[in-house]
């Protein structure tokens, strides 16, 4: 069986925010490749009508912090088509966690931006504080070929001087396999942990893979708010069979 280890710590620094560019302005520097052509002009979104733009899943963006995104749809030789999308997160850790939670399933890492996924229909990244995801309808060489080319050319037009949140960076072992981000109960509900999560009363903190086990490492605001989350953890699990015997 995977074993979980649980740490808790507290967070002493924060990361400076700066103006970034609207992400409609970034997508519109793009250039498909001849054959592929917008239909109709790119839809955009603040955080308050993200729910217009996504019809499902913008909770997560919410739960990360989101300013604003773009959604540009193209359409190419018989019946293709590619969507691009651009998120500005409220912060780099947000762009980051966004992409961590996409680690499921088959795919591969890829260095564009400053961390990559790709799969069999798209690729996904994030730079700065911006998430991107270019995502072709059809699996086709010609197709996912494009998808690529349109995924590199936005890459280089955004920032790659940011990192993951501060506090975690040297508070847990090097190398693991896969991390993954999460600010609050919908993102935590994407990282299948089980009955340990319900122990604490967490809004911020990371999965850590490795082999054999995985660390869970919760984030809290003071030193007395993590003391006083394990103290009731420590209750709670007394009261489950399942983790005490």
């Amino acid at each position: 069986m995977r074993r979980l280890a649980t740490v808790l710590i507290l967070a002493t620094a924060c990361l400076a925010t700066s103006a970034a560019e609207d992400p409609a302005t970034i997508v519109a520097k793009l250039a498909p490749s001849a054959g592929w052509a917008a239909p109709e002009p790119a839809r955009t979104a603040t955080h308050d009508t993200l729910f217009d733009l996504i019809d499902g899943g913008a909770e997560l963006y919410h739960e990360y912090g989101v300013n604003r995104a773009v959604s540009w749809s193209l359409a190419g030789p018989s019946g293709r088509s590619i969507q691009v999308e651009l998120y500005e997160m409220t912060d780099a850790p947000a762009a980051f966690g966004v992409l961590s939670l996409m680690q499921t399933g088959k795919y591969t890492r890829g260095e564009l931006g400053q961390g990559s996924l790709r799969t069999n229909y798209y690729v996904a990244f994030w730079s700065g504080p911006y998430f991107a995801n270019v995502t072709g309808a059809q699996p086709d060489t010609d197709t996912q070929a494009e998808v690529d080319r349109l995924a590199a050319a936005l890459a280089a037009l955004l920032p790659r001087n940011s990192y993951p949140p501060a506090w975690s960076v040297t508070a847990i072992p090097e190398d693991p396999a896969c991390v993954k981000y999460f600010r609050g109960r919908i993102g935590l509900s994407n990282i299948p942990l089980g009955e340990v999560t319900e122990l604490f009363d967490s809004h911020e903190g990371l999965v850590a893979t490795y082999p054999g086990c995985r660390v869970l490492l919760l984030h809290f605001t003071t030193p007395d708010e993590a003391i006083a989350q394990l103290a009731a953890a420590a209750i709670r699990a007394t009261a489950r069979k399942s983790l005490t015997l």
